[in-house]
């Protein structure tokens, strides 16, 4: 087996075929667009672990975002906990990896689990929130210079009266926590599909849909929520809320034994999710933290983009700097005990390729598997000075010796593969 290999190019995901809106598939079905997530990575995930782990057991993602890998790897077969210290993911991954069956929502005594989410989606509009601090007050004349323009004001009065019906259920003790957390998730997705962005919540489009006013499809339709796709895979599942570096330790006894496989995918630059995904925190939540209904205040602009604080104080992560990510790194690394460590990074990431490798090595058998992409550009002319990154997958085999002599020639072959001097037979044979 090698230590470093190119991933088959005959099983390279396409996601066409599994668009999160209409697909049954468990894995992709109501998937958020999410930066930096391992939707197209799948195929490089399955190499490593058919390469390394070919039995089941219990995978842990530690830092689970979409929640892509983990339901990945439920599908697998594995026994899966997922952990993420952001609320909304936190709420997905509760509602559709620890669960494996639909809750009954017996209490409301509204009929079947379609019929709630019926119930839900046909609510009379309701002005709360978000429609008074996240939209504008006229959806067929909106003053983009002076009104947030997130979601339409029709969308995000049914966004409100959802919430609010979530919220008084759950306080009248009508559903319990996995019930909530099942249509949490759909409401999240709903709110990610329906918002008038590119995925990111830290601008909105001038005008519905930008220049272009495409999506328009999605963004002035009628919100709608509809069941999660669930799997079931007759295991114990959790999903967990905390901070990675504070949970690393605590992961035999949560998991009852040393975990099979924890996966580790931490943020790679200097954009942290907190501020990116911050209106889905806020219906996770539903706080509703103080903003001024309009962000042009006095003739100044004032939080045009509505980004909660406390992300600074409470989710702020050391792998968003350079200067702190390498230790940051080390300590969650050297903190595991696990049979098996899988890490997605990229040539392009905060950690210097040789010191995540270095840090890997030292832990037991290191194993990596890439896949190389061209880098995005604005235009033709604009070509980059870096026109390739490489994103891979390392995993380190912590029942072997450590292989630390290994490091510089799997470094180098992973900067040849960057540069574009590899051809396309699989990169050499290591150990």
């Amino acid at each position: 087996m090698s230590a470093v290999s190119r991933a088959n190019g005959d099983r390279i995901h396409r996601p066409r075929r599994h668009a999160a809106v209409r697909t049954d598939n468990y894995v992709f079905s109501q998937l958020i667009p999410y930066i930096g997530n391992k939707r197209k990575l799948l195929h490089v995930i399955g190499e490593a672990l058919d390469g390394a782990v070919p039995e089941s057991g219990t995978f842990v993602d530690l830092f689970a975002g979409s929640t892509v890998v983990g339901r990945f790897a439920k599908k697998r077969g594995f026994r899966v906990v997922a952990n993420d210290w952001e609320p909304y993911s936190y709420q997905i991954a509760r509602g559709t990896i620890a669960l494996n069956r639909s809750p009954a929502f017996d209490r409301l005594k509204l009929g079947a689990t379609i019929d709630v989410f019926n119930h839900l989606s046909n609510l009379p509009p309701i002005d709360d929130w978000v429609s008074e601090h996240l939209c504008p007050a006229d959806d067929d004349d909106p003053d983009p210079e002076r009104e947030r323009m997130f979601f339409t004001r029709s969308n995000g009065r049914r966004i409100d009266a959802i919430r609010e019906c979530l919220e008084k259920w759950k306080s009248d003790d009508l559903i319990t926590d996995d019930e909530f957390s099942f249509v949490m998730s759909s409401l999240i997705y709903a709110v990610s599909y329906a918002s008038n962005t590119s995925g990111v919540f830290k601008a909105f489009h001038h005008g519905w849909g930008g220049k272009t006013g495409t999506a328009l499809y999605r963004i002035r339709g009628r919100l709608r929520l509809s069941p999660p796709v669930l799997h079931d895979n007759g295991a114990n599942n959790l999903a967990v809320q905390e901070d990675a570096q504070t949970l690393a330790p605590l992961l035999p006894e949560i998991c009852g034994d040393v975990p099979d496989v924890v996966y580790l995918d931490p943020p790679y630059n200097q954009h942290p999710y907190g501020s990116n995904y911050h209106v889905l925190t806020s219906v996770a939540l539903w706080d509703k933290p103080p903003l001024n209904p309009t962000f042009f205040v006095d003739g100044e602009k004032v939080d045009k983009s509505a980004i909660r604080k406390d992300w600074r104080t409470e989710r702020r992560s050391a792998f968003n700097h350079a200067g702190h990510a390498t230790e940051a790194f080390t300590r969650l690394v050297d903190s595991i005990d696990a049979r098996h460590i899988m890490v997605s990074y990229s040539t392009d990431g905060n950690i210097p390729l040789s010191v995540l490798l270095q840090v890997l090595a030292n832990r037991g058998e290191l194993r990596v598997v890439t896949q190389p992409y061209k880098r995005y550009r604005v235009s033709s002319p604009r070509m980059s000075e870096r026109p390739r990154t490489v994103e891979f997958v390392a995993t380190v085999n912590m029942r072997r010796p450590a292989t630390p002599h290994l490091v510089g020639e799997i470094a180098d072959a992973i900067v040849n593969e960057k540069e574009g001097t590899t051809s396309d037979q699989r990169l050499p044979l290591f150990g």
